[in-house]
């Protein structure tokens, strides 16, 4: 009975140690993950958006366990592809701009013929209008996205 006893002492002292040690480790993973986020947060703020979703990422990949940090990447993740789709929103609005304009000097027919290079830049306009809703599209999503998630929801 008394070796019983003993290893019973014995298992719950190699438990209790076990359950320190992964308390130690998360709170490790969620230092070093926050580390990581911050510096993904310095990135974004700084333009640099692949960087920061790559940083992101990686974070996510290496430390899977550190649950409060990821829910925060989240957040920052979702700012990243706002902040990218913005950024292409503002470039893709002037080239589109300068097409429509060049459209607008077009005639649809020269020598009384039918100019097909009107047709194709008709084409493209309405080819890079369609393509600029789906990017102000993007950006309500992650408006809205970013809502929620500060919400909980």
């Amino acid at each position: 009975m008394r070796i019983d006893h003993l290893y019973s002492i014995a298992l719950c002292v190699a438990c209790t140690l076990s359950v320190a040690s992964c308390k130690t480790t998360e709170e490790s993973a969620e230092e070093e993950a926050s580390l990581m986020l911050g510096e993904a947060r310095e990135l974004l703020a700084g333009g640099e958006f692949n960087a920061a979703r790559d940083t992101i990422r990686s974070m996510r990949k290496q430390y899977p366990t550190a649950f409060q940090t990821r829910r925060a990447a989240i957040l920052t993740l979702d700012s990243v592809e706002l902040m990218q789709t913005r950024d292409s929103l503002t470039r893709y609005e002037l080239s589109l701009q300068e097409a429509r304009e060049g459209f607008r000097k077009m005639q649809p027919r020269t020598n009384g013929q039918t100019n097909d290079l009107y047709y194709q830049q008709q084409r493209m306009v309405f080819e890079m209008e369609q393509h600029f809703d789906e990017l102000c599209a993007k950006a309500k999503f992650y408006v809205r996205k970013i809502d929620l998630d500060q919400l909980g929801l």
